[in-house]
């Protein structure tokens, strides 16, 4: 009987994530991990062919929890409830999560993994696709129509103004309340239809 592993891939991405959060990608590497968790390099190596792949998978990890919210969200029937939901679900993520936060908004994929492993290509265009298929079905339902223009607007509502007030005050914790009123105003504003 196979002995149960001490060291579960979350235990070892989490302590990725704090590394890389607190010294940049630069800081995580297998001895770091090692070190962090007290696990041998030898689990860490057993879960994850390299450091290459385990920052992938950090990233994959992350992108697409956050993802599954914005696509539930974007999924509501009702659109005015749906972009209530997007950005309800970008601030209240991020409150919840502030490493994973600060992963996102401070390093991109090609930040932390120079070299994309190809076994995990397929998994990041699938998250990608799906978030890119959710937003052109919100602005269809919103416009009426998929063009660039009302996919721009849609992305630039849901995704470049919440960025923003978040990445801000990012050093700080949260962003003040008024601001989230104030992105959710113009979110509305941007999406009006008939504009």
């Amino acid at each position: 009987m196979a002995r149960a592993a001490r060291f579960t891939a979350d235990e070892l991405l989490d302590a990725a994530l704090e590394l890389a959060v607190e010294g940049g990608p630069a800081a995580v590497s297998i001895a770091a991990i090692s070190r962090r968790t007290g696990a041998p390099s030898g689990s860490v190596y057993h879960r994850f062919a390299g450091r290459e792949e385990l920052l992938a998978t950090l990233w994959l990890r992350t992108i697409e929890e956050f993802q599954q919210g914005m696509i539930a969200a974007l999924a509501i029937a009702d659109t005015d409830l749906a972009i209530d939901a997007c950005l309800a679900h970008a601030f209240d993520w991020t409150a919840a999560h502030p490493q994973k936060t600060r992963l996102l908004l401070q390093f991109s994929a090609h930040d932390l993994v120079a070299d994309w492993p190809e076994s995990l290509g397929a998994r990041v265009h699938g998250a990608n696709r799906r978030l890119r298929e959710a937003i052109a079905d919100l602005a269809r339902r919103r416009f009426g129509s998929v063009t660039a223009e009302t996919v721009d607007r849609t992305v630039y509502a849901l995704a470049d103004l919440p960025y923003a007030a978040i990445r801000r005050h990012l050093p700080d914790g949260r962003p003040r309340p008024w601001l989230r009123e104030f992105t959710a105003a113009t979110a509305h504003r941007v999406l009006a239809v008939g504009q």
